[in-house]
Parts: structure tokens; C-alpha cells; sequence
């Protein structure tokens, strides 16, 4: 595999000029869909099958406008993909409560790239995915045993592009997941919810 595999993955779906250069995703153990996206004030009743290969958010998180998650089970932990509003500070903070882990991954190239860690309601690490020497947090080097191998900074040589930049961040995921994300997930059925317009996560 390349070192920008699950970057490609993802942009398989879609292979447009701006595809990828927004992506927004959270995982959470020990939640069900439901309780999930109660949390980050989604409407539960909305639910609708759907899979990431047909699933549009229907917004760009600027509140404006209704926006979606696309939520799935994922190895006792449960993923939520959708705008910016789910990868923020505070959805990640309320997410881990109740002593539990959350990990997000906020991608947007023309602004903040980041990875976080949040237990038990505190963010303990936020990396920067372009360059891990900016870190911040309560632990800032606690995802430090999962980043082994990886390469982030674009000033690494050689070179690293944002695209592996990208899959690094997604491996460090799975690793503290225990689980890789793949085709057969991306293509199995999931689930997905309404956001309502102005809701603030």
C-alpha cells in the first residue's frame, strides 16, 4: 500500500477536482447511533439507510442550511461523518464523557488539519496533522505509541505530501480503535440523520 492509501480510498468516491479537500470524522466507543447523534443535537427520527459512496451532508457546516451525519457501528465503537460542527472542540468534549474515548479527525486544507483525542469529557491531545510538533492539550504526546512509522509534517524528508499526511492521521485511528477503515465499510450499509440549520455543536 502507498503511504497515501486510505487518502485515495476516499477520493475514489469521488474524483473531482475538490474532492477531499474537506473531511470531517469522529469515532466513540461504547455509544449506540442513536444516543450519538442525540448528543450533537441531531434529529433521531430522521434516520435513513444510506452508505458514504451516496450520502451528502447537505451542508458545509456554516449553519445556513440543514446539515447530516452519515453514522455506522464500527467495531464496538461508532463513526460519525459529517461537517465541521462534529469535529469540533465542544462535540468532542461531550462525546467522551461518561469515561469514555473520542478521537476526531478535522480536515480542511485551506484550514485546520487536525487530530484529536478526547476521554472522559477533556480533550487530551489535539495534533496538528501538517506538522505534530504544534500539539496542545492536557497530554499533548499521549497518541504518541500509535504515531510510530507515520510521517506528517511537510517539511519531513522526503517530502511528505498532505495526502499521506491524511492517511497517517486515519492509521493513528485505527490503531486506537484496533480497527482500519476500508472499502467494505465505506460500501456497507449505514445510517444517516438531519443536523438542524444553526445547530451549534
Amino acid at each position: 500500500m502507498t503511504g497515501d492509501h486510505l487518502f485515495q480510498l476516499l477520493r475514489s468516491y469521488d474524483p473531482s477536482d475538490v474532492s477531499m479537500q474537506e473531511f470531517y470524522a469522529l469515532w466513540r466507543e461504547g455509544i449506540s447511533a442513536e444516543e450519538a447523534v442525540a448528543v450533537l443535537g441531531g434529529d433521531t427520527a430522521t434516520g435513513t439507510p444510506d452508505r458514504f459512496g451516496e450520502w451528502g451532508s447537505g451542508s458545509d457546516g456554516s449553519g445556513e442550511q440543514a446539515g447530516g451525519l452519515l453514522v455506522g457501528a464500527f467495531s464496538g465503537w461508532t463513526v460519525l461523518i459529517g461537517d465541521h460542527r462534529c469535529v469540533g472542540d465542544e462535540a468532542a468534549i461531550k462525546l467522551s464523557r461518561q469515561n469514555r474515548r473520542a478521537l476526531a479527525l478535522e480536515w480542511d486544507f485551506h484550514g485546520e488539519c487536525r487530530l484529536k483525542y478526547a476521554r472522559s469529557g477533556e480533550l487530551i491531545t489535539i495534533l496538528d496533522v501538517l506538522d505534530i510538533d504544534y500539539r496542545s492539550g492536557s497530554d499533548p504526546d499521549a497518541l504518541d505509541p500509535y504515531l510510530e512509522g507515520l510521517r506528517f509534517s511537510l517539511d519531513e524528508e522526503p517530502a511528505v505530501e498532505p495526502a499521506e499526511s491524511f492517511t497517517s492521521a486515519l492509521t493513528a485511528i485505527g490503531r486506537v480503535v484496533g480497527r482500519q477503515i476500508n472499502r467494505d465499510w465505506l460500501d456497507s450499509p449505514h445510517t444517516s440523520y438531519a443536523i438542524p440549520a444553526d445547530d451549534s455543536m
